[in-house]
């Protein structure tokens, strides 16, 4: 398992996680470790322009871009997630257009604090996806998020979260997937999600 790291991301929490699962995994930052992965963990916090931004002063875009085109597993976390869409309605730079979707804000609605911060229940949609096996209708992840994902076709939809609202809580499509929750601090449904990952 590989985990990005283009200057953004909880890249020590996620290998501390995988580490208890006895996962091998390497942190990387060259476009040469890119292509050799297996595996790849996008991760992502702050503002969507940064880390898309980063991503590309990195030298790195192109090289994940390649990775998923070649079918193998890739993982965006929170913003990671956000960056495989086509954009965010948080800045003005292109996404990775990996999912077709669309990151918006939230909607300002009375007593709806924003960001969405905590833990919260998270409901599957396909079950029987790799990414959400074993984990049961009630699981709960922690989110700290201002701003949700869209997705144009319901069947890249995996699992909602409701505040406010549903909203996409775990997307994918074919080997791409991603979700808006931090596995790295959601306890043992967070080390159940990345077993799965590292087990697709």
């Amino acid at each position: 398992m590989s985990i990005l790291n283009y200057g953004i991301g909880n890249t020590g929490s996620i290998s501390n996680m995988l580490r208890k699962l006895r996962v091998s995994a390497e942190v990387i930052s060259t476009p040469a470790a890119v292509v050799a992965a297996r595996r790849l963990v996008l991760p992502g916090i702050g503002a969507f322009d940064a880390c898309v931004e980063a991503l590309q002063n990195s030298g790195l875009r192109e090289p994940v871009l390649e990775f998923a085109a070649a079918g193998r597993p890739l993982l965006g976390i929170c913003v990671g997630m956000q960056m495989l869409t086509r954009g965010s309605e948080e800045g003005c730079l292109p996404g990775l257009g990996l999912i077709p979707a669309y990151t918006h804000r939230f909607t300002e609605q009375d007593g709806l604090r924003i960001p969405h911060m905590g833990w919260d229940h998270v409901r599957w949609l396909v079950p029987d996806h790799p990414l959400g096996r074993h984990l049961l209708q009630d699981s709960r992840f922690y989110f700290v998020h201002s701003f949700r994902v869209t997705c144009e076709l319901p069947t890249n939809c995996l699992a909602v979260c409701s505040y406010g609202g549903e909203f996409a809580a775990a997307i994918g499509s074919g080997n791409i997937t991603g979700v808006q929750f931090h596995p790295e601090k959601s306890h043992r449904f967070g080390l159940q999600l990345l077993s799965n990952f590292a087990t697709t």
